[in-house]
């Protein structure tokens, strides 16, 4: 099946394209993902999806078969396997970064999925919401971790101008130094650490509940007019006796 989703990210096409070059940097931005190692241009990892009690585990691996700087455009093969199961997902992915013209970034993601075992059971319109899901979080916690690295860069560069002023103040003072600077510089202010991705499986149980809902729904009226019919064909037989 054929999927497309988009995502808009407040920083320039310039740090999202970098951003998204840096696979072990921004892993955990994807919900549920966790990377195992990195060759080359091959990601090997994982992903856990939770449908409500059900859990299912994927391992496999991510292939960048393409990829232009200049256009900001990338193609992704990726594939896995159940850990627990027969079934398998494949999908092949177009991923295109874009200038908007408010400021900020556009993300373009268009998927070729083929998936086998239990997921199978959806069809194209909960893979969607389940897509949308997905890089809505994946955008959140990128801006996230984007708006943390330029807010660190900024206070790093403020420290290192402090530092050069009290330098500077300190070699121009001719009489009193010591008395004057001789104290320990001021500690530069650490930068918080941004929040690594948690690798908890993603929840789908929102979405899906509703097509449970409707499934059920759809049984118990099934089930009831089957025992109208059956009433009905007893009744018709008895009336020819």
């Amino acid at each position: 099946m054929r999927l497309h989703h988009d995502m808009t990210v407040p920083a320039s096409t310039d740090d999202v394209w970098r951003a998204l070059g840096e696979i072990d940097a921004i892993a955990p931005c994807l919900p549920g993902a966790s990377v195992e190692r990195i060759d080359e241009d091959t990601v090997y990892g994982s992903m856990t999806v939770k449908v409500g009690p059900i859990t299912v585990a994927y391992k496999g691996r991510a292939v960048i078969d393409e990829r232009d700087d200049a256009d900001h455009r990338m193609v992704v093969h990726a594939s896995g396997r159940e850990q627990r199961g027969v079934g398998t997902a494949q999908a092949t992915l177009v991923v295109a970064v874009h200038d908007q013209p408010s400021g900020g970034s556009e993300v373009d993601v268009d998927t070729d999925l083929t998936v086998t075992g239990r997921p199978a059971q959806f069809g194209r319109g909960v893979m969607a919401d389940i897509g949308d899901r997905v890089i809505a979080e994946f955008a959140d916690r990128l801006s996230r971790q984007l708006a943390e690295s330029a807010a660190t860069a900024g206070r790093a560069t403020e420290a290192a101008e402090a530092a050069a002023d009290r330098a500077a103040n300190a070699a121009a003072a001719t009489d009193g130094a010591t008395a004057a600077g001789g104290g320990p510089a001021a500690a530069a202010e650490t930068a918080p650490t941004p929040q690594a991705g948690r690798d908890e499986p993603l929840d789908l149980g929102p979405i899906l509940l509703p097509v449970v809902r409707r499934a059920a729904l759809l049984a118990a009226l099934a089930l009831a007019l089957a025992l109208v019919e059956r009433r009905l064909r007893n009744r018709l037989r008895t009336r020819r006796r």
